[in-house]
């Protein structure tokens, strides 16, 4: 039977993973958003008349279910829209220091090989599903699995400083996927680089593999615990700072402030997209700002719960303390710091 508190923090996570389903699945996908992505399927056409590429790798199945995703998120990096642009830098940066903090977690508690497989699905799942279901799922299937127990330290040094230089391929990785923003591409690169995005979970446990694999000892003898969380936490607040600065350039172009620009970037706007060219676009950024909002309340709690048994302060000043860093640093870099910290103060 499970504890009160436990009890109370899986009903949290179960209540954010419910709620992050319907607001990705059904509150970002109204205004005809559905509908658009099947007449582009049906035309092969996005509605400003841009062509749909739909070969991405050898395999002719696989490309199908790749499909939807080249669909829903072209708009967004078309560099139209700055907002789109910074969200999406700060998204997929959060996204993978996530993916390595429950990396890291995972080998911490499952040293053997396999146990690489869990972090693989789990990030799987989210290309498909979407963080702001997955992530507060995961949560709350660790808090039932493990209770309060479930945030163990590495002990194995190889794991350690394998998980080190995934922590650095990690922070990379997303410009895979974001380069169009910085780089001018055509319509086809464009495309691939979303579709071949999604195997980025599976890129990450390879990188995990290899460094578990090589001698990194001989160039690094010893590595911190809280190393990997340092190098992920430091990429995501950049990321996200990236994007408050990306806000604040914006703003110089007149008439819209910083404020509006925030405003734009994280929250979800209740206006109807005027063009039907903007309507997948505009679902595409708004699926990314549930993401943004839903991991910021998991994460706040679970912060919480790692830092609670090291801080000999008062629980409402920890999650006050929280608050300001996630919008300060963002939701990833809070997660990542919060185990770093964990672990720094523990030794």
């Amino acid at each position: 039977m499970l504890k009160p508190e436990v009890f109370s923090y899986a009903t949290y996570y179960g209540a954010l993973a419910w709620l992050g389903y319907y607001l990705l699945w059904t509150a970002a996908l109204r205004h005809g958003a559905r509908a658009a992505m099947v007449a582009v399927k049906r035309t092969n056409r996005f509605p400003d008349g841009t062509p749909l590429i739909q070969r991405y790798t050898p395999i002719a199945a696989l490309d199908r279910q790749l499909i939807s995703a080249v669909i829903f998120y072209h708009g967004l990096l078309d560099g139209t829209d700055p907002a789109h642009g910074l969200l999406l830098v700060d998204v997929h940066s959060t996204m993978q220091a996530t993916a390595l903090c429950i990396m890291a977690q995972t080998r911490a508690s499952l040293p053997f090989t396999a146990s690489l497989l869990i972090p693989t699905v789990w990030g799987i799942v989210n290309q498909f599903y979407g963080a702001a279901f997955v992530y507060p799922l995961y949560l709350l299937c660790q808090t039932v699995w493990h209770g309060f127990e479930a945030f163990p330290a590495v002990n194995d040094s190889r794991i350690n400083l394998a998980l080190v230089a995934s922590a650095v391929w990690s922070s990379i990785l997303p410009l895979a996927f974001l380069f169009p923003l910085f780089v001018p591409s055509c319509v086809a690169r464009r495309q691939r680089a979303i579709a071949l995005y999604r195997a980025s979970p599976i890129v990450l446990t390879l990188l995990q593999w290899m460094g578990e694999h090589v001698p990194l000892e001989r160039v690094f003898p010893t590595v911190p615990e809280s190393a990997p969380y340092l190098v992920v936490a430091v990429t995501a607040a950049a990321a996200h700072l990236y994007a408050i600065l990306g806000a604040a350039v914006a703003s110089y172009s007149p008439p819209v402030t910083m404020k509006e620009m925030l405003y734009r970037i994280y929250l979800p706007s209740t206006s109807r997209p005027k063009l039907p060219a903007a309507v997948l676009s505009r679902a595409a950024h708004e699926f990314l700002q549930y993401d943004m909002l839903i991991l910021a309340a998991a994460f706040i709690l679970c912060a919480n719960v790692l830092l609670a048994p090291v801080l000999p302060v008062a629980t409402w000043l920890i999650i006050a303390s929280l608050f300001v860093a996630m919008v300060a640093l963002g939701p990833g870099a809070v997660l990542a710091l919060s185990f770093a910290l964990r672990w720094y103060l523990q030794q």
